[in-house]
């Protein structure tokens, strides 16, 4: 029940989400893709093991939280790129000339 003593619908954490996002200026989301971003943070931030991800998001099997919920961010794919570039530039010297 809420707080004049009527009953929740199902879908009211939906609507003030919704409407708390329109208050804010904010992209429209759906609830649960909060609990996709808080445990890709969580996957990104070095000081969490996958393991302890897993046990706060309380999926039985590591494979749910990697796979499933885990994203990687843009930043990861920049420190990727710039390993194999400076792989190129150990390899092929970095000068520009023929």
């Amino acid at each position: 029940m809420n707080a004049v003593g009527t009953l929740i619908t199902p879908d009211s954490i939906s609507h003030y989400f919704t409407k708390l996002l329109d208050k804010n200026h904010l992209p429209h989301i759906k609830f649960h893709a909060l609990r996709h971003s808080c445990i890709s943070l969580l996957a990104n931030n070095t000081a969490f093991t996958m393991k302890q991800i897993q046990d706060y998001a309380g999926h039985g099997d590591f494979l749910t939280t990697f796979n499933v919920y885990s994203h990687t961010d843009d930043s990861d794919k920049k420190t990727e790129m710039d390993y194999i570039t400076s792989c190129f530039t150990d390899l092929f010297g970095g000068s520009n000339e023929e």
